[in-house]
């Protein structure tokens, strides 16, 4: 197959999509890494095959002619070929990427949680879950993955067939693995500042940079994070009654206020003072009110809140004598009683003998959605800390850690322990305790330390220093210290497991199991160990595991069940190596893949709920990624000031009074008048909708008229094409309707623009005047208009009512200095029977756009327009106001109007199990929108030559996590571009991660066939953007949320010329 070569790239671990496209700033020169037999012209020396496919090098099958790898298999099978190791700098970027060719490839259908991959490229220290991109079928390109290095020795891995089977052939040539610059990864367009400080969404995270004294990092933390901050807040109220939330939330406040606020440090005060500072400066209020001090930390008091309604529901009565529960009550509570699970593996339990270490996130699903935050602090004072975290949080509450005293904290929650109304909160402790320890030591001294009882947990640590682990239990007088030792501390481990602590919410100290027995009846306890699955669980995997517990094992150990629960809402994970750097993964959603939805069990159907989708594995390297950041941003120019458009020599036609309006019906004769009995009930709706303000006025007029434009040239290309005045009822075809409807309201707004406001007015009124109620023929129409406007109308209207087509102008234009200005002249021709119409052109300079206007005749027409700035382009027909021939024919809405062929493809990037979910999602959405049929569905690695030329496609997901549409893009078939972390639409970039755009194109396969694509900048986005099939859009539109925040229709091929 000849295809065209295009990049499919995406980022593994620390994934940003990098696809160069034309539009996008031409990356920093890569730093080429020594790969052996890169290009297997030494067949394979160097390289390794597993699996069962046949694998050779083979003369011919590469770029150029070379030799090429060829691995093939003939059933399902996962085959890889691991290249030499490789040397590699922690921390820093890489780019991985190689050419590959497809033959039939096919995947494993059944696969699933995890979905099989066909050809693609990892590196071995990449988790299961991410990859490079795939080629289709049988297509072929170069695909691109960049990664963060998590290892100082790695190798590179080529694949037919990963996490399921594989067949079918595949070709692997050049191989490079490279060192690239951050703003491949994480471009500026992305980065929100606020001074030093710095936001990015990647990965369904959040990473927020902060830094300095306590008041300025809590308030660049408010400023970043204040529309995430209310909706938790939101939410938290909620929660608290659903009926009244403000009053549920000032019952919270004034719990805060009497128990917890006068607790906190002054430094964490401070702070928190900052936080409600900078959300009050971003203009974010809950309410209707600004957030305040008092606020801020409730909200960091509500875990110890939820943890004392935990102990109280726990607590033992007369009746039962228990302090916890049994394995059968741990399951009927719905995992409420599964808040984490976490564990150290260090030493003789690890290859390398260092430590390995992870922690488990379990909340609900409603409001755990918002711990997406991994907050970087970098204090005036104490150890840098990295910890996850939710909006608005000054310590974790997940409980995750990353420290500059070289510490790793996790937790997970045990029964609650009596509440000691003279301690501190929890949350004053552990961010103390992360900021300012050094050991493991210093951890539990600190977290001891006036100990309010809340939140009794299982602190698990790990020390760089000294590779040691601990599990730490803190009852509220009672404590337990387990650790695996170190030079001067002995051993102690639960089960005297070597080198090994693990932890999963069950109370392992009779002491502080003590403390739970509430029993004012001198009842008998229960107060003996109860092992639980997980318990199990951990045990088994350490006596299968040690002395291979790598961060690969890892990973796979954390996707098992019952360790990994299905409320849980996230996984991370480092190794001491990694730690160092302050180094760590991070898995948004389950770690087993599957997703947990609205309305389902673990995420009630409240205002705001959303979804937790997974997200695979994200790598962050935060001392490299700021260092890198704040540089590129010093070296960053300017960006220049948004254009403004003059409307002045246009006004008219961008504003119309209400007293201009018409009134009743005018009945149509014959069919034959059915132009005007639909087209002037559509103008008159366009007229009376049309906003006050011209700006507004003119994008909603123009996109109007060119979605009636597209819709006319649609059904013009699928069915036969009639005049307006030769058209009669049809039960066979959409456009006996469509075309007199819209050529009759481009008929109407023509005469606007040509006799002006004030006259058409007249002349419409006359018209529904003298003939309301009535029936009234073409030639009684525009006999009184004409008598009203005192001229004849009808060689204005006419043409568009006796004929078939649309104008077809071609466009000739230059620019020449004229005395101290400039001159434009404009040459517009038509061939055969040429068109009367009133067009726009928007002359463009630096300055801005500057609209005119060009009354065209004849079969050609010369405008001359001066303007003080050399103009730089040329849009004619900026306002939409001609029907023109050459319009793309497609819009959004399409869709519908032609569903029988449709094929929904799904993208295999690195967020496939969510865009598989989603795609699945939406075929039912369309189904339900109109259908009632559930249309096929593929991905994008199955999709052959003949479903691109003999089907309408809707695609899921961007160049990066769909081969289609990277062909697309490749070929230049879309009208957006797709940058590094984002998109451009118009010149503006957007690269928020709630930000997404759908667009119906022609397709490049078939001119018959449409294409539809839906890409987002997050799988939640996708879902925001497919949750129901949105009516009444025109050819593009671009999400923010739930909110489309511009849209508009593609432009006429040739009505942009570029004046040089």
């Amino acid at each position: 197959m000849a295809c065209k070569e295009f990049p499919m790239r995406w980022t593994a671990l620390f994934c940003l999509p990098s696809l160069a496209l034309a539009l996008a700033a031409a990356p920093p020169r890569p730093l080429p890494l020594p790969l052996a037999n890169a290009g297997f012209e030494s067949d394979l020396e160097g390289w390794k095959a597993t699996g069962p496919g046949a694998v050779e090098a083979l003369p011919g099958l590469g770029q150029g002619g070379s030799k090429a790898l060829r691995v093939r298999q003939g059933a399902f099978g996962q085959t890889t070929v691991a290249g030499p190791a490789v040397k590699l700098q922690v921390g820093r970027l890489y780019r991985l990427s190689a050419w590959a060719k497809a033959e039939g490839v096919t995947v494993d259908p059944a696969a699933r949680y995890p979905t099989a991959l066909g050809a693609c490229l990892s590196m071995a220290s990449f988790p299961f879950t991410n990859a490079s991109p795939t080629v289709t079928a049988e297509g072929n390109g170069r695909l691109e993955v960049t990664f963060f290095a998590t290892s100082a020795q790695d190798r590179v891995q080529l694949h037919l067939g990963r996490n399921g089977g594989a067949a079918g052939t595949v070709h692997f040539d050049d191989v490079r693995l490279e060192e690239v610059e951050i703003t491949e990864h994480i471009p500026l367009a992305k980065v929100r500042w606020e001074g030093p400080a710095f936001r990015y969404e990647e990965g369904g995270w959040i990473f927020v940079h902060v830094e300095g004294e306590p008041f300025a990092r809590g308030y660049q933390h408010g400023r970043l994070l204040a529309e995430e901050l209310a909706a938790y807040l939101d939410k938290l109220a909620i929660q608290q009654d659903k009926v009244n939330p403000e009053k549920g939330w000032d019952h919270l406040r004034t719990m805060a206020d009497a128990l917890m606020l006068r607790k906190f440090d002054p430094e964490y005060l401070e702070e928190m003072k900052g936080i409600a500072a900078g959300v009050a400066k971003a203009g974010v209020t809950w309410k209707g009110r600004k957030l305040n001090l008092l606020d801020i930390a409730t909200l960091n008091s509500a875990i110890d809140f939820s943890a004392l309604e935990d102990g109280l529901r726990v607590a033992p009565t007369p009746l039962s004598g228990r302090s916890f529960l049994k394995a059968e009550e741990e399951m009927e509570k719905a995992g409420k009683g599964d808040h984490c699970s976490a564990f150290v593996a260090t030493k003789s339990a690890t290859p390398d003998g260092r430590f390995v270490t992870g922690q488990m996130f379990m909340w609900g699903g409603y409001t755990g959605v918002h711990w997406n935050v991994m907050l970087d602090i970098a204090p005036a004072k104490g150890n840098r800390v990295v910890m996850q975290t939710f909006p608005g949080g000054i310590h974790s509450g997940a409980d995750w850690y990353v420290t500059g005293g070289g510490l790793v904290i996790g937790e997970t929650t045990v029964g609650q322990t009596p509440f000691n109304p003279d301690g501190t909160p929890q949350s004053n402790r552990i961010r103390k305790a992360a900021q300012y320890a050094r050991s493991i030591d210093d951890v539990a001294r600190i977290l001891s330390e006036r100990n309010n009882g809340l939140y009794t947990n299982d602190w698990v640590i790990a020390d760089t220093k000294t590779d040691e682990g601990a599990i730490f239990l803190l009852g509220t007088q009672k404590t337990r210290l387990w650790r695996t030792g170190s030079k001067g501390k002995a051993a102690d481990t639960p089960g005297n497991l070597k080198d090994f602590v693990w932890a999963n919410n069950n109370n392992r100290d009779p002491d502080v199991r003590r403390e739970t027995a509430a029993n004012p009846d001198n009842a008998p306890v229960d107060l003996a160990f109860n092992t639980w699955n997980r318990d199990i669980t951990f045990w088994n995997w350490f006596k299968n595991a040690q002395g291979r517990i790598d961060l690969a094992e890892a990973v796979r150990f954390w996707a098992t069940s019952p360790v990994q629960r299905p409320h849980a809402c996230d996984g991370k994970l480092t190794t001491a190596e990694m730690a160092e750097q302050l180094m760590f993964i991070a898995h948004q959603g389950k770690t087993t893949h599957r997703e947990k939805w609205v309305g389902g069990r673990y995420i009630a159907d409240l205002p705001g709920a959303v979804p937790h989708l997974t997200y695979g594995y994200t790598t962050f390297s935060p001392r490299f990624v700021t260092e890198a950041l704040q540089a590129a941003r010093a070296a960053q120019a300017p960006a220049p000031a948004e254009p403004k458009a003059d409307l002045a020599a246009v006004k008219e036609a961008f504003a119309y009074p209400a007293k201009g309006l018409w009134e009743n019906t005018v009945f149509p004769a014959t069919d034959a008048e059915n132009w005007f009995s639909s087209g002037s009930a559509a103008y008159h709706t366009l007229l009376r909708r049309m906003p006050s303000d011209p700006a507004r006025a003119l994008t909603f007029q123009r996109d109007a008229l060119a979605d009636l434009n597209a819709r006319y040239a649609f059904f013009a290309q699928r069915e036969p094409e009639t005049a307006p005045l030769a058209t009669s009822t049809d039960y066979s075809r959409y456009s006996a309707y469509q075309h007199p409807r819209i050529k009759g309201t481009f008929a109407l707004h023509q005469l606007r623009l040509w006799l002006g406001n004030e006259t058409f007015a007249k002349a419409l009124k006359a018209v529904h005047e003298a003939h309301a109620g009535k029936a009234a023929t073409t030639e009684a129409i525009l006999a009184t208009a004409s008598a009203a406007a005192g001229r004849d109308v009808r060689p204005l209207v006419k043409p568009w009512l006796e004929r078939t087509g649309l104008p077809d102008p071609k466009l000739e234009a230059a620019v020449a200095p004229k005395h101290n200005a400039f001159e434009v002249s404009l040459t517009v021709r038509q061939t055969g029977t040429p068109w009367p119409f009133v067009a726009q052109v928007a002359l463009e300079t630096p300055k801005g756009r500057r609209f005119e206007r060009i009354e065209v005749t004849g079969a050609e027409t010369t405008a001359r327009f001066t303007l003080p700035e050399r103009p730089t382009a040329l849009h004619f027909n900026a306002g939409a106001d001609v029907p023109v021939a050459s319009v793309v024919p497609v819009t959004l809405p399409n869709l519908l109007d032609a569903w029988e062929d449709l094929l929904f493809v799904r993208g295999t990037g690195r967020f496939q199990e969510s865009h598989h979910s989603l795609a699945l999602r939406f075929q039912e959405a369309v189904a339900d929108a109109f259908t009632d049929v559930v249309l096929p569905l593929k991905a994008d690695g199955a999709v052959i030559e003949a479903d691109l030329a003999h089907h309408d496609l809707v695609l899921l997901g961007r160049p990066e996590e769909n081969a289609v549409v990277a062909r697309l893009a490749a070929q230049g078939a879309l009208p957006v571009a797709f940058v590094p972390g984002g998109f451009q639409v118009n010149g503006v970039t957007h690269a928020r991660e709630d930000e997404g755009v759908a667009f119906a194109v022609p397709s490049p396969w078939n001119p018959k066939r449409m294409v539809h694509v839906y890409a987002a900048n997050s799988p939640l986005q996708l879902w925001r953007m497919t949750k129901a099939l949105q009516r009444g859009l025109p050819a593009w539109a671009v999400w923010r949320g739930d909110r489309i925040t511009t849209r508009g229709h593609h432009p006429v091929p040739g009505f942009t010329v570029k004046l040089p």
